[in-house]
């Protein structure tokens, strides 16, 4: 036991010493609220470089009323008449008016209106208030109607016969919180995962592994390492988290996003614990069986896609996060770690499922750690060449 604890603490102090650690660990944060401030940013001026640009043009509008219907304005309209569509094409080549509105002979049969200008935005359309002169004018140009006319539906309360659980109310189908954390934990789980085996296939390049095997077994080298890279994970998932809550307590919008209970963290760290041992292992078992890095990270993809495939179906899994795909998902042990977390902060699972989701995971911990065990061995660590099939199938006998 002293000498697993021996590579576990060489394993944290090696890579916690590395300036690249570091620049990893924090310039991510960094990069992503840099981003995100240029992107607030330069949104912000572009939209004021648009006002702008809006306010210093005429703000007057035309219209040709073919129907008759137009005989006054309500107060505060100002919209200019024209006789005829030709004339309201000069005025608007002349810059006079920014726009006409078009009122065919049938309007109040039909309720079809057309409107012309050189550029049309939905954010900046005179649609509204030339549907006020509309009315003013159907109602006989009396106020108290117009206003009642104009009044829209205020629904007090809704109900569902089948409420949903979702929790937040980010005016979507489901809150974005889930799957910021499902990426965060998907990002982290592969990072510290890939730490192990990085550090196996180097050291089986530079003939390190044959100074290990002289005193320490296999066994003996890989759960030191697990631990000594779980513990960085840790510190990973941990900084991370506390950044992404300190940037979102200055957003206000952040509110929106959902909302997490200190239930939903513990079953998240269970998971997330569980996971890591369970690709950490394959991933040190790919770092024995090649014989360097470069053919290592040939087969990462391969490993790390079960973790990958939750994030092209998060729209799916967070629109039902209670739907069969879910469900399923949540218990598999290799696709569990990233859709529970998912799952338990978008909703509330039931017990039964956490506990089998845990339990099923538990039993893939042992199973894996017992096959990448038998891969770690002397004759496996100490080969220099690629292996075939029947060699990885002679090894884990």
């Amino acid at each position: 036991m002293s000498k697993t604890i021996i590579v576990m603490r060489h394993e944290f102090m090696t890579l916690i010493t590395k300036p690249s650690f570091w620049i990893s660990l924090v310039g991510l944060p960094l990069f992503m609220g840099v981003v995100m401030a240029i992107s607030i940013l330069g949104s912000g001026a572009a939209t004021a470089a648009t006002i702008a640009s809006r306010q210093n043009r005429t703000t007057v509008q035309g219209y040709v009323d073919h129907s008759g219907l137009i005989q006054t304005m309500p107060e505060g309209a100002v919209f200019q008449a024209f006789p005829d569509e030709a004339a309201a094409r000069t005025a608007l080549a002349a810059g006079e008016v920014q726009g006409f509105f078009v009122v065919p002979q049938d309007y109040v049969a039909s309720g079809n209106v057309t409107y012309i200008s050189p550029e049309f935005s939905p954010l900046d359309s005179p649609t509204g208030q030339f549907e006020r002169v509309l009315r003013y004018n159907l109602v006989g140009g009396d106020e108290a109607e117009l206003a009642r006319a104009m009044t829209s539906v205020n629904v007090q309360q809704e109900a569902a016969l089948a409420p949903s659980d979702a929790k937040g109310g980010t005016g979507l189908p489901f809150p974005l919180l889930p799957m910021f954390a499902g990426i965060l934990f998907m990002i982290v789980m592969i990072s510290a995962s890939s730490y192990l085996m990085q550090t196996v296939s180097s050291e089986k390049e530079n003939r390190m592994v044959e100074v290990l095997m002289s005193s320490i077994t296999p066994r003996q080298m890989l759960a030191g390492k697990i631990m000594g890279l779980g513990l960085i994970g840790f510190i990973q998932l941990g900084l991370w988290l506390l950044s992404s809550l300190s940037a979102l307590a200055y957003i206000p919008a952040a509110a929106n996003l959902g909302s997490v209970s200190a239930s939903s963290v513990v079953v998240a760290v269970i998971y997330f614990v569980l996971g890591y041992f369970i690709y950490a292992s394959l991933m040190g078992g790919l770092g024995a069986l090649m014989p360097g890095t470069r053919e290592a990270a040939q087969y990462t993809f391969f490993i790390l896609l079960p973790l990958i495939i939750p994030m092209y179906l998060n729209t799916a899994l967070l629109y039902e996060p209670d739907g069969p795909l879910a469900v399923v998902l949540s218990l598999i042990p290799f696709t569990s770690p990233v859709v529970m977390v998912m799952r338990v902060m978008a909703t509330d699972v039931p017990l039964w499922q956490i506990v089998a989701g845990i339990a099923l995971l538990a039993v893939t911990v042992v199973i894996v750690l017992n096959l990448v065990a038998r891969l770690f061995r002397a004759q496996t660590l100490l080969s220099g060449s690629k292996p075939s099939l029947k060699d990885i199938a002679l090894a884990l006998r």
